[in-house]
């Protein structure tokens, strides 16, 4: 690990500078981990996942595109407030994204999923009752503009970024981790064509639905 540890024998402590030497190293490596330990920590603020996701969906969604961060919809049943909206060549994905969990059960109609880590637990409301509900709004507002057909879909993504998250959610939970999320999405929206009117559906969720862009 470090150079100046080749020539002292860790067993054979005798002299003060071998002593120096050793609880040097040892206060650098304590130094290093907590660095690096602070980094990762920071990866999982709230506010820094949802960058990294939504930065992550711009880089692998194909023009035409558009992505929205933090944006509140306007919606027939009220207004709804998502983490991204990405507008891409399939349809339209309504985000949400969890910066901390690595553990995370449920059910896609369960009221509520859990979510730990090696020092918490946490109860949250399925993600999924209010994306359906976006999504409902969205193909409403979409449909009563004479839009039709357009795919609408939620998309919750868990990106902590301590270790690989491991999802016990079930069929049709409309999830993925950070690490798997090209694959996921690539899945969902891989289509050589666009499959509406790009430009007339983001002009009505650009000027009409999104009230904070």
């Amino acid at each position: 690990m470090f150079d100046f540890l080749s020539d002292m024998d860790l067993w054979k402590l005798n002299t003060v500078t071998d002593y120096l030497m050793f609880i040097g190293a040892i206060a650098a490596g304590l130094l290093v981990f907590a660095v690096i330990a602070r980094y990762y920590g920071g990866l999982r603020d709230q506010n820094k996942a949802v960058k990294r996701v939504n930065k992550r969906l711009k880089m692998l969604a194909k023009k035409p595109s558009q992505i929205y961060e933090n944006v509140t919809l306007r919606l027939p049943d009220g207004n709804q407030t998502f983490d991204g909206v990405l507008l891409d060549r399939s349809g339209i994905f309504l985000i949400k994204t969890y910066g901390w969990g690595l553990k995370i059960s449920g059910t896609p109609d369960g009221e509520t999923w859990k979510r730990t880590d090696r020092e918490r637990e946490e109860r949250f409301p399925n993600p999924l009752i209010d994306l359906k509900k976006g999504v409902e709004g969205v193909q409403k507002v979409l449909e009563d503009k004479g839009i039709h057909k357009v795919k609408v879909m939620p998309m919750v993504v868990f990106a902590d970024t301590m270790d690989t998250p491991q999802l016990y959610l079930g069929y049709g939970s409309y999830s993925t981790i950070y690490q798997e999320m090209k694959n996921w999405y690539m899945k969902q929206s891989g289509v050589s064509t666009v499959q509406y009117d790009f430009e007339r559906v983001h002009a009505v969720m650009k000027n009409e639905v999104i009230i904070n862009k």
